[in-house]
């Protein structure tokens, strides 16, 4: 009887002992000296951030009026968060402006936006408080060429060639 509950003991010590063995071993090891927190709680406020909207790659370039070789536009993938479009900018050469003469967001530049085949631009000014609206209805947009008409004039076709 006796040799039997020692034999029982010592079974359940080993058990023991291979467990806790098992258990050190197993377990996740972390740095000492660093505190663990919880970088998800689910009693704190969530945040979500949202994808940047990504422009459309036919438009964004530099163009150039295959009619007026002197007037330019360049279409930015440049995001306003604020007003939800994307800069760019326009100058005409023959009337004596160039790039460099461009206030940066003033005279020239422009927010802009593609729904659907529309392409909306808003002028900014130097000195202006509301912007100009100028809605474009484009007709072609390749990688080589923007063809467009202003919405309220269907007959003036404007072309454009990218630059490169």
């Amino acid at each position: 009887m006796k040799k039997g509950i020692i034999i029982f003991l010592s079974c359940i010590a080993v058990a023991v002992i291979a467990a806790v063995i098992v258990w050190y071993y197993t377990r996740e090891k972390q740095p000492q000296g660093q505190e663990i927190t919880n970088v998800h709680p689910t009693d704190g406020p969530g945040y979500f951030v949202a994808p940047m909207p990504q422009a459309d790659t036919l438009i964004v370039g530099k163009w150039q009026c295959t009619a007026n070789p002197q007037w330019y536009k360049v279409y930015y993938d440049d995001y306003d968060e604020e007003e939800k479009m994307f800069w760019g900018k326009e100058w005409d050469e023959k009337e004596d402006v160039y790039e460099e003469d461009l206030n940066y967001h003033g005279n020239g530049w422009f927010l802009w936006e593609k729904k659907g085949n529309m392409l909306h631009e808003y002028a900014s000014m130097d000195n202006h408080i509301a912007p100009i609206f100028r809605a474009y209805k484009i007709r072609k947009s390749t990688v080589d060429s923007l063809v467009c008409n202003e919405r309220d004039y269907k007959k003036i076709i404007f072309r454009f060639a990218r630059v490169k």
